[in-house]
């Protein structure tokens, strides 16, 4: 099995898309991943700000890079 992570660029466009209220299948898509792996990676990196989910490139790199380190 193959995994390859995030990149950076990917999580810019990520970003734009869930801001413009795009579903996970919609951005899965037009990043050529899977729903699986979109949601993952909003879970695992969105940040929350009175009460409200963020998602962050630069931030969830970081939080990546840690994990991995």
């Amino acid at each position: 099995m193959n995994y390859h992570h995030f990149t950076i660029e990917e999580r810019c466009c990520l970003r734009e898309y869930y801001v413009k209220g795009k579903s996970y299948r919609e951005i899965a898509r037009l990043l050529g991943r899977n729903v699986s792996s979109v949601s993952r990676e909003l879970r695992r990196n969105c940040t929350f700000y009175r009460d409200i989910p963020r998602y962050y490139p630069y931030t969830a790199q970081k939080k990546s890079n840690l994990r991995n380190s």
